[in-house]
C-alpha cells in the first residue's frame, strides 16, 4: 500500500472514530506553561565496571569534554533547567570476575545464596563508586554547582535522571547496596527523598506506597516521559528476550515474553519481574565471557606468563558486539599463535578454558531454564555435538565451538540490523493510548547501535526514533581482516525555551529544536597494541 493511500485510510478512520481509544496514563513530567529555558541531555549505556574484567570504560578526559559542551551550551541558550538523562546500565554488576572468583564461585542467577550474593554485590558497586569510576561520579554530584559557578548561570537547575537497565539489576535485589549507590555515589541522603518522588515512582511500578519507608532507597525509573521535551525514553530491553525474563500465566496472574511488547499494567501485575529476575544474557556475559576471563588470566599467570599483547586482547573482550563474537575473536588469536610457534601450553590454557566454560554454560538449568524452547533446544544439541568432538580430538572440540559461536552471533546480529516500522509503531511514545501526551521523540539505549529513524505513523506532528548507541568503545571488524577499536558517543540534545522572536510569538510561545551529536573518534592509545607505551596499529 502506498504512503499516500496509507494516510487517506488513517484520515478516515480518524474521521468516523475508527481510532479513538480511552488515553492511559504515565508518569511523566509536564512543566508549567511559565517555565523557562530548558535543556535536555540524553546518552546511554556507560556500563560502569569494576575493571576485574578488563577496563574499557570512558576517560576522565572524554567526561570533562562532555561536560563544557554541556556548559557551553546551556550559556548559548540561557538555560535555566538542564535534565540529563543517563538512558540505563549506567553501572555495570554483570561483567565482574569477582563471581566466578568468589569460594566457592556463584554467579548472578543465584539470588538464593543470599549471603554470598550481597557479598559480591557490595564489592562491585564499592569498587565501582569509590575507586574505579570516582571522578564519574563525583562529576554527576557536582554537576548543578559546577553550572552555578563556571556558566554565570546562578539560577540554574540541574535533575540527573537515571534509567533501569538490564545490568544494574542485581543492585536492587540487596536494599544495602541500593542505599550506598544513592548516598555514595549520586550523594543523595536517603531518608530526604521526597514523599511526592516515591509515591510517583511508586506508581510507576504500580503501587504508590511501594517505596514510603525513608529508610529505603526507591528503585530507578523504568521510564523518562517529559511533555516539554516531547520526549519518552526506556532502556530498551523490554524488546529484547535474552535479556528479559519470559514469565508464564499461572492462575490469576498473567504472563509476559518480550513478543508482547509494552504492556506497563502486565508488568505492574508482575512486579515487573521481567527485568528484575535474572536472564539468559546474564549466563553469557557473566557465566561465559567474564569467567573465561578470570580462569584465562589466573591460569596464564600461575605458569609465570605474561604477554602484553595477549592480555590486552583479553582486556578488551567485553567490547565485542555481539558478546559471542569476543569468544570467535580469541580463538582466532589462539590460531594465530599456533601458525607463529608460540608455547603450545598457552593456547591449550585458552581453547581448554574456553571448551569449559562453554560446557559448563551448557551444563546449567539456568542457562535452559532461561532461554525459549527453540533455543533450548539447540542448546541441548550443541552441547551433545561439542562432548563427542572432544571425544573425537582437541582441534575438533574446538573447531566446534567456533562453529557454535558463530551461529549465535549470527542470529543475534540479525536482530540489530534496524527497526522495522510495524516494530516502532508498537513504542510507547507512538501508542494510541499515549497520544495525548503528545511525544514526538522516541529514545532507547541497550543495543548499543545508534540510530535514528523518522516514521510516519499518522500524528499530528513529525516521530523520531533514536537509539543512543553506547558511551564506550567497541571492536569492529576492519573490512578485509584485522581489528580496530573505536568509539560513537552519540548524545541526544533536545531544546524547549521561550520563543524571543516579536513576530512570531504569539502564534508560537516556545521553541522546540532537537539534534543528536556524534562523537567518532580514533587514537594512538586506543590502537596501542600492547601495555606497554608504544603505540602501534592492531592487526
Amino acid at each position: 500500500m502506498q504512503p499516500s493511500q496509507t494516510g487517506l485510510l488513517d484520515k478516515i478512520s480518524k474521521t468516523i472514530g475508527l481510532n479513538e481509544v480511552e488515553p492511559q496514563q504515565l508518569e511523566v513530567n509536564e512543566p508549567p506553561e511559565d517555565r523557562g529555558n530548558r535543556l535536555c541531555v540524553s546518552v546511554s549505556d556507560i556500563h560502569l565496571t569494576d575493571g576485574t574484567v578488563g577496563f574499557q570504560n570512558l576517560s576522565d578526559t572524554t567526561w570533562n569534554a562532555f561536560y563544557e559542551t554541556i556548559k557551553q551550551r546551556c550559556i548559548r541558550y540561557h538555560i535555566n533547567e538542564l535534565v540529563l538523562v543517563i538512558d540505563g546500565d549506567i553501572i555495570d554488576m554483570i561483567r565482574s570476575s569477582k563471581w566466578a572468583a568468589h569460594e566457592p564461585p556463584i554467579y548472578p542467577w543465584e539470588r538464593h545464596r543470599k549471603e554470598a550474593f550481597s557479598a559480591v554485590v557490595h564489592d562491585i558497586i564499592r569498587d565501582i563508586v569509590e575507586n574505579q569510576h570516582a571522578n564519574f561520579f563525583k562529576w554527576l554530584r557536582e554537576l548543578e554547582s559546577k553550572l552555578k559557578q563556571e556558566s554565570q548561570l546562578s539560577n540554574i537547575k540541574a535533575r540527573i535522571v537515571l534509567i533501569i537497565g538490564n545490568h544494574d539489576k542485581e543492585l536492587f535485589c540487596v536494599q544495602e547496596a541500593l542505599n550506598y549507590f544513592y548516598e555514595t555515589a549520586l550523594g543523595q541522603n536517603v531518608k530526604e527523598i521526597s514523599e511526592t518522588e516515591r509515591k510517583t515512582l511508586g506508581r510507576m511500578y504500580g503501587d504508590e506506597s511501594m517505596f514510603m519507608d525513608l529508610n529505603q532507597a526507591p528503585y530507578l525509573p523504568f521510564y523518562y516521559g517529559d511533555t516539554g521535551f516531547r520526549f519518552f525514553t526506556t532502556h530498551g530491553q523490554w524488546r529484547d528476550e535474552a535479556n528479559s525474563r519470559s514469565i508464564k500465566a499461572q492462575g490469576s496472574r498473567p504472563g509476559w515474553k518480550a513478543a508482547d511488547g509494552w504492556q506497563i499494567e502486565t508488568w505492574q501485575q508482575l512486579k515487573f519481574s521481567p527485568f528484575f529476575e535474572p536472564c539468559f544474557g546474564d549466563s553469557v556475559a557473566s557465566g561465559v565471557l567474564s569467567t573465561f576471563i578470570y580462569k584465562t588470566k589466573k591460569r596464564l599467570n600461575e605458569i609465570n606468563t605474561h604477554d602484553p599483547y595477549l592480555e590486552s586482547i583479553l582486556d578488551e573482550l567485553d567490547l565485542y558486539r555481539p558478546t559471542y563474537g569476543a569468544i570467535n575473536r580469541i580463538l582466532v588469536e589462539a590460531d594465530r599463535m599456533r601458525a607463529q610457534n608460540k608455547e603450545e601450553r598457552v593456547i591449550f590454557i585458552i581453547e581448554n578454558t574456553i571448551y569449559n566454560c562453554v560446557i559448563d554454560w551448557l551444563s546449567w538449568d539456568f542457562t535452559y531454564q532461561s532461554s525459549p524452547p527453540i533455543r533450548r533446544f539447540g542448546l541441548k544439541l550443541a552441547k551433545r555435538i561439542l562432548k563427542f568432538m572432544a571425544s573425537v580430538g582437541h582441534r575438533l572440540k574446538i573447531k566446534s565451538i567456533a562453529a557454535l559461536m558463530h551461529t549465535l552471533a549470527f542470529f543475534a546480529s540479525m536482530k540489530q540490523l534496524g527497526v522495522k516500522l510495524s516494530t516502532m509503531r508498537k513504542f510507547p511514545s507512538f501508542l494510541p493510548i499515549y497520544r495525548h501526551y503528545n511525544f514526538q521523540i522516541h529514545g532507547e539505549g541497550h543495543t548499543h547501535q545508534p540510530l535514528q529513524e523518522e516514521l510516519n505513523i499518522g500524528m499530528d506532528r513529525p516521530t523520531t526514533y533514536i537509539n543512543f548507541g553506547t558511551w564506550r568503545d567497541q571492536i569492529l571488524t576492519r573490512k578485509k581482516q584485522g581489528y580496530r577499536r573505536r568509539g560513537v558517543l552519540r548524545t541526544l540534545f533536545i531544546l524547549d525555551i521561550i520563543n524571543y522572536n516579536e513576530e512570531t510569538k504569539q502564534e508560537m510561545p516556545r521553541t522546540f529544536d532537537y539534534f543528536v551529536e556524534d562523537i567518532v573518534h580514533w587514537s594512538d592509545a586506543k590502537d596501542a597494541m600492547n601495555q606497554t607505551n608504544q603505540s602501534e596499529p592492531r592487526t
